[in-house]
């Protein structure tokens, strides 16, 4: 009878339990050794039923109340406080007493605290399928912005935005899943007049950022095609090759006037600002890239600065440009910041992997594009750590084929694609611990979304193409 009546009170409240499970599955559960709960912030509650229930089978009814009243109902408060799934077991293993209790009860006891703190495996996750309608919707508009009135120009400027080679559209997923976990309460005093005024649509408008990096990042592609004279990108003919190099120029300058038109519509001049300045970090990249001195190209410092201010400043920017629209503060904006920063430059490091180890099909574009354009990237840079006879190869140049020969040749005899990883994965950690830095939050949609941001460093470094 006292068992039914405990059961009924702790889950007949929904369907999911007022204590995070179904009610019957709850009994079944906790004996099984299944985990109780996957939300960190319903474990003090899960802990004190799964207490109070087996109590009640391992000691006399009457006399538990004055335990209970005493110890148990002290353990909960304090834990509901608590975040951190250690501090509510201190709590536990200080306030209750386990010697009085029977020595069943006590192992039970002790059971249940190792079971909530024992990690459990999470479920496989699709970053890009969590905001694949979204995805749907921003494609579509962005074929609808880039119409323009001369037909040869409106032709060169969706190219890359017609269905079947739009690419991964890593940035706009990104974005989205950014927006989504930092769906939040705001502390009053960071939300400002013009969020507060835009409250409503502010899901338009961080869709918005997306829709603007993703114009900014195709344009940048079109103008870096020119520079390198290149013939393939994502698998097909680029622009320059197909329509020539300059239709291929004015297409990007007319998609970065279109993403300018879409970023003043925000109204807000610290977003209009930071992602102005993201266009003049691509132009002094690719200068930096273009220019560089005998020392420069064998710095490492150099290359990750160039780096930045080619492929991770958009991505950094716009996630911080994400926060800035919801209202949050300087220490949230920069935790986004700094997850795009550290995504960027993995995503790029493996990037230079790849143009040693993949294939022309795999990636879209020619292999071994870099080294043969003279562009000195991190895994060559490692190798001549390791063999400083290098240097005078790189210091000759790739004109010569002979050259590119034994560069490679040094490549495979040094740790240079190994460390380059090892660097890779490094920034990828930072950026999963910029997530991690986030505040709590109890939301189910703004847990999963951080999960999968989390995953999305995963599948950088693991990434073939």
């Amino acid at each position: 009878m006292y068992l039914r009546w405990v059961l009924r009170s702790l889950v007949s409240r929904s369907r999911t339990g007022a204590y995070g499970l179904h009610g019957g599955r709850f009994f079944s559960a906790a004996c099984s050794g299944a985990p109780l709960t996957r939300n960190p912030a319903k474990i003090p509650k899960i802990l004190y039923a799964c207490v109070l229930l087996f109590t009640f089978l391992t000691i006399d009814v009457v006399g538990i109340w004055c335990w209970l009243a005493e110890n148990l109902i002290s353990v909960v408060l304090m834990a509901s406080m608590m975040s951190d799934i250690r501090s509510t077991k201190t709590i536990v293993q200080e306030r209750f007493t386990l010697q009085l209790l029977p020595a069943k009860a006590s192992e039970i006891v002790s059971m249940l605290l190792y079971k909530v703190e024992k990690p459990h495996p999470k479920e496989p996750l699709d970053p890009f399928a969590l905001v694949a309608d979204e995805l749907s919707m921003l494609a579509d508009r962005l074929r609808s912005m880039v119409v323009a009135e001369v037909p040869k120009l409106s032709s060169a400027a969706e190219y890359f935005f017609k269905v079947g080679v739009e690419g991964k559209r890593f940035r706009p997923t990104v974005l989205l899943l950014m927006a989504s976990a930092l769906n939040m309460p705001i502390p009053e005093a960071a939300a400002s007049g013009a969020y507060n005024n835009f409250s409503k649509d502010l899901r338009a408008r961080q869709q918005c950022i997306a829709e603007i990096t993703e114009m900014i990042h195709v344009a940048s592609l079109l103008h870096d095609d020119v520079l390198d004279d290149a013939n393939t990108r994502r698998g097909i003919g680029s622009l320059n090759f197909v329509m020539g190099n300059k239709l291929a120029v004015l297409a990007g300058d007319f998609l970065l006037s279109r993403a300018c038109v879409a970023l003043a519509s925000l109204k807000n001049t610290e977003v209009v600002s930071l992602l102005a300045t993201t266009v003049e970090h691509l132009v002094t990249g690719e200068t930096m890239q273009m220019t560089t001195k005998s020392e420069q190209r064998r710095s490492m410092d150099y290359y990750l600065q160039k780096t930045y201010y080619k492929t991770a400043s958009l991505i950094s920017s716009s996630c911080k440009a994400i926060a800035l629209l919801a209202g949050h503060t300087a220490e949230v904006s920069k935790l986004a910041y700094d997850y795009g920063r550290n995504l960027g430059l993995a995503f790029q490091l493996v990037d230079d992997i790849l143009d040693f180890t993949g294939t022309s099909a795999s990636l879209g574009k020619g292999s071994l594009s870099d080294i043969r354009h003279g562009i000195v990237t991190a895994p060559m840079l490692f190798a001549m750590e390791e063999f400083p006879e290098l240097h005078e190869v790189v210091d000759r140049g790739f004109d010569d084929p002979a050259n590119v020969d034994v560069a490679l040749e040094y490549l495979g005899k040094s740790q240079g694609i190994e460390r380059t990883r090892e660097l890779a994965a490094e920034h990828a950690n930072y950026a999963a611990e910029a997530i991690e830095a986030l505040p709590e939050s109890d939301d189910e949609d703004v847990l999963v979304s951080r999960r999968a941001l989390v995953d999305l460093t995963h599948r950088v470094i693991r990434r073939t193409k």
